[in-house]
């Protein structure tokens, strides 16, 4: 056989047998699921979008940006809603497939409130983007209205034609906070006046953004809109889920690609997950809240588990939603614990009414000459101070808004911050948790 023949099947027999142990063996495979997987939930500057999550917000926002870039129609308008439902990730994707389609011939400025404390740093920073700062130099104005407009004039060409020119403001209502409003103010005078095109477009998850404008600024702002509440069922929930931790076809591996996507397709199909992921939305909806459910599970991804697992989800669960009322009880002592039963009994048999000290202290009293055998008994002042623990630790509250001074401690009437299920489970984890407490417990819940 020719030396050249030998060779190419030789280093076709290597790549075989790379192949073999990148897709088989599956040691690199998992490592670079999940650094992908990092890279699109956990980086903000993706370009991952779930298309189908907010089409008609994208639309919306779409035609005013175009109207703006190739018609120079000046416009304001507001996206509004909670922290991790999407509106950075929705103004970037309108941005990106507006540059696309229509060209970069316009002028993108960022600004944000936690970075742009006051007016002035704000324009700086303008000046800065723009790449204007020679322009602008040691200039003194009269007003920062003169300064705007000196740095928009210097926009345009010889024709006195400008570009047109987006500014997206993150944290918009921080800027509501600075003096007078006079950014924006001139940013929606100017918009409003149509001295140059401008698109401002503000990012905030303050509903009532609008009530913190003073009325002059409020006057030029367009009420213009756009809301990104989710408004998807829990059917569109899940597959949005499992858009998220879907590999693509571009992925270097296409067996593990395959082989992943099934996994992750069987996982979601369990009735343990799907009840979780249930129990999730039912608390919050938003998308962003899945990443932090997702956390865990990815970072656990390693060459020895290379795939997500159920086991994982439910892990993450429940350090996510941490009862920290039951981290503290499993903290306390017996006798606390014995009080804590004893005022959950005081109150059904009261029926929700409120108790004090001596209620509790007599239903400890008569537990303690029941039992037969085990704990210490404790004297009314050791179990007051008991009680005054619990009182600091919230498990206890005084019904009374103003405390009256007159009343003594042992009678001022008390509300408990803790319910059954929460005495249960602590009863049930509490180490070495004497049987007889277990069982004076136990009828709260037959």
């Amino acid at each position: 056989m020719p030396a050249s023949r030998r060779k190419s099947r030789k280093s076709l027999l290597v790549k075989d047998n790379e192949d073999l142990s990148c897709c088989y063996n599956e040691t690199n495979c998992p490592l670079q699921a999940r650094q992908f997987l990092k890279d699109r939930l956990f980086n903000q500057n993706n370009d991952f979008f779930l298309s189908s999550f907010m089409e008609e917000q994208q639309r919306q926002l779409e035609i005013i940006v175009k109207q703006c870039i190739s018609f120079g129609e000046s416009n304001s308008v507001l996206v509004i809603g909670p922290r991790g439902s999407g509106k950075s990730k929705l103004v970037r994707k309108v941005l990106s497939d507006v540059s696309q389609k229509l060209g970069t011939d316009y002028f993108y400025l960022f600004l944000s409130g936690l970075i742009h404390t006051d007016d002035r740093a704000a324009l700086q920073d303008m000046a800065r983007q723009l790449e204007l700062e020679n322009v602008v130099g040691d200039r003194v104005f009269g007003s920062f209205s003169d300064n705007l407009s000196f740095i928009l004039d210097a926009l345009k060409d010889d024709s006195g034609k400008s570009k047109s020119v987006v500014i997206v403001m993150d944290e918009f209502d921080c800027f509501t906070y600075h003096k007078n409003q006079s950014l924006l103010y001139n940013l929606f005078d100017i918009a409003q006046s149509k001295q140059n095109p401008l698109c401002v477009i503000g990012i905030t998850c303050r509903l009532d953004v609008v009530e913190l404008l003073e009325k002059r600024v409020k006057s030029r702002y367009s009420h213009r809109s756009i809301l990104t509440f989710p408004n998807f069922q829990f059917s569109d929930y899940l597959d949005y889920t499992r858009e998220l931790l879907m590999l693509p076809e571009t992925f270097s591996c296409t067996v593990f690609q395959s082989r992943w996507n099934r996994h992750i397709q069987n996982v979601l199909d369990e009735t343990t997950v799907t009840n979780l992921f249930e129990k999730h939305f039912n608390i919050k909806k938003d998308i962003g809240d899945v990443v932090k459910l997702l956390i865990f599970p990815i970072c656990s991804i390693s060459s020895s588990h290379k795939f997500i697992t159920s086991t994982d989800i439910s892990t993450s669960y429940s350090k996510l939603h941490t009862d920290t009322k039951a981290v503290v009880l499993n903290g306390l002592s017996i006798l606390e614990l014995c009080l804590i039963i004893a005022a959950k009994h005081v109150v059904e048999r009261r029926e929700g009414q409120p108790f004090n000290f001596e209620m509790i202290f007599n239903e400890y009293q008569a537990y303690s000459k029941r039992r037969s055998t085990g704990m210490q008994s404790f004297n009314k002042a050791v179990t007051f101070k008991a009680y005054e623990h619990l009182i600091a630790l919230e498990l206890l509250r005084c019904t009374e808004s103003v405390s009256n001074h007159s009343l003594a401690k042992e009678y001022k009437p008390m509300c408990m911050l803790i319910d059954s299920s929460q005495i249960k489970e602590t009863l049930q984890k509490y180490p070495e948790c004497p049987t007889e407490l277990k069982n004076w417990a136990e009828y709260m819940y037959t």
